[in-house]
């Protein structure tokens, strides 16, 4: 077993219980992995810890083994040493990150590895690849990662004004809204709310476009934004 591993795992025992267990069901997580109860800080101070002056490549080595970890924390903690360290994001193949993905399920362990990981910078530097491999996703016959497509898009489009990321963001709403399941139906409430402090005018005119196909929730908590700026009352 690699080595750091071996110590996020030895640290997780040590916390295990740490927070209600009720926790560890599918209703709150989406995930039936296992769960050892440590709430996210601690996750984040283990895993800063066990980062500390480690080289990129070792530390792809470990997103590889917490990724293929059989609990929801390890794979929590995956998508840390990415946000952390931007120099193993860069070290990261499409591929990979396809697979990676397959081991996810449920919206707390999507959301950690698509959500605010890879920077908007980052995407408009080689749009062309991510876009292709999110419109793959978006087709994926596994939900996780239908949902996975819509969240890669929120903090780019919530970040930047570009054209590109923002047609991209509304084809594939399109595309997804005729799903019922909860985690494509709150995925394209959330996209469609942070694209309004970048592109509020185009958002408005969309929702009144699509508003026979779009699911309710994403209809009236983009509608309540757009006029409050606020998710919900």
């Amino acid at each position: 077993m690699n080595t750091l591993h071996t110590k996020v795992l030895t640290a997780l025992k040590q916390e295990s219980g740490a927070v209600n267990r009720a926790q560890a069901t599918d209703s709150y997580t989406g995930s039936p992995h296992y769960f050892y109860a440590v709430p996210v800080p601690r996750r984040r101070k283990i895993i800063k810890a066990v980062m500390k002056d480690t080289e990129a490549t070792e530390l792809l080595a470990l997103c590889e083994a917490l990724f293929a970890g059989r609990s929801h924390e390890e794979k929590t903690m995956g998508a840390m040493v990415l946000t952390y360290r931007p120099a193993v994001r860069t070290l990261v193949e499409f591929l990979v990150l396809d697979r990676w993905l397959g081991e996810l399920i449920g919206w707390a362990e999507v959301d950690a590895l698509c959500y605010n990981t890879f920077t908007d910078t980052e995407f408009l530097a080689d749009f062309r690849s991510w876009k292709r491999f999110i419109c793959a996703l978006a087709q994926d016959s596994n939900v996780n990662k239908r949902r996975a497509a819509l969240v890669f898009l929120t903090h780019p489009t919530s970040r930047s004004q570009d054209e590109r990321i923002h047609a991209l963001a509304f084809a594939l709403i399109r595309q997804l809204a005729p799903e019922k399941d909860v985690l494509i139906t709150k995925a394209i409430s959330w996209l469609l709310r942070c694209q309004i402090d970048t592109n509020k005018a185009a958002v408005a005119d969309f929702i009144v476009k699509q508003q026979t196909t779009l699911p309710k929730i994403a209809l009236r908590e983009t509608k309540y934004k757009l006029v409050t700026g606020k998710k919900n009352k």
